[in-house]
């Protein structure tokens, strides 16, 4: 079998990781404070060093900020700046850009799926049921009418720190960067950071070449399959 087959296959299964990334960066679109994902590709030499192949290396996060939109909800939570709200998981404190932030039936501070929104310290922010309105203030101060409750907690990393999981969370490793941190701005959820128009077109993109290398490995198998039944016919 050629190495030209080795080298289309290498290309296919590097554009179906491509795919993959596209695709969920697309179904995203819509997510409060998504950050796209990026993926590099590699050249990879055999080991005589004399054919080339290319490889999925690694994916990144892509640091952009998305558009902050009005929602008129005090406790709809945006960040001005590089930056992560603090969540207390069953699985340990994660990191979100997401904050479209509520109170539950006991008045504690949570995020969409309930987790607790960690207060500065890692106490929980619990608002008194007889406040009338609650306010937030840039620095994350959170206020049950003009009483002080609690300070949401934000923190900075690396990106190079931090793990993508699901549900729009992030796994942080090391301590946060002693850096300058990003405002609170209340009334306002970040959007994806996702050109939607672009991933439609690397997606279009990405599958014609998929196909184009699959017709390559069928023609490569064709040749093989040819030259085989060729060599091994009667002479």
């Amino acid at each position: 079998m050629g190495n030209g087959i080795y080298v289309a296959m290498s290309g296919a299964v590097a554009q179906d990781r491509a795919l993959d990334v596209v695709a969920n960066n697309v179904a995203n679109a819509r997510t409060t404070g998504y950050r796209a994902e990026r993926i590099a590709f590699n050249e990879v030499l055999n080991e005589k060093g004399q054919l080339s192949y290319v490889q999925a290396d690694r994916t990144a996060m892509d640091d952009t900020h998305g558009a902050l939109v009005a929602t008129d909800n005090a406790m709809d939570l945006a960040l001005e700046g590089d930056g992560w709200f603090s969540i207390q998981t069953p699985q340990g404190t994660r990191y979100t850009r997401d904050g479209a932030f509520s109170l539950d039936a006991d008045g504690i501070l949570v995020d969409g799926s309930g987790n607790s929104v960690r207060g500065a310290g890692g106490a929980e922010i619990l608002v008194p049921p007889d406040a009338a309105y609650v306010s937030i203030d840039s620095e994350g101060n959170v206020y049950a009418d003009e009483d002080p409750v609690g300070q949401i907690e934000v923190v900075r990393f690396d990106d190079k720190q931090l793990t993508r999981e699901g549900a729009n969370l992030f796994r942080a490793s090391g301590r946060p960067v002693r850096d300058e941190l990003p405002a609170v701005v209340s009334g306002y959820l970040e959007s994806s950071n996702f050109d939607t128009i672009r991933g439609m077109v690397d997606l279009v993109r990405i599958s014609r070449t998929y196909e184009s290398l699959h017709r390559m490995i069928e023609n490569y198998r064709e040749i093989d399959q040819r030259t085989a039944r060729d060599i091994g016919g009667p002479r």
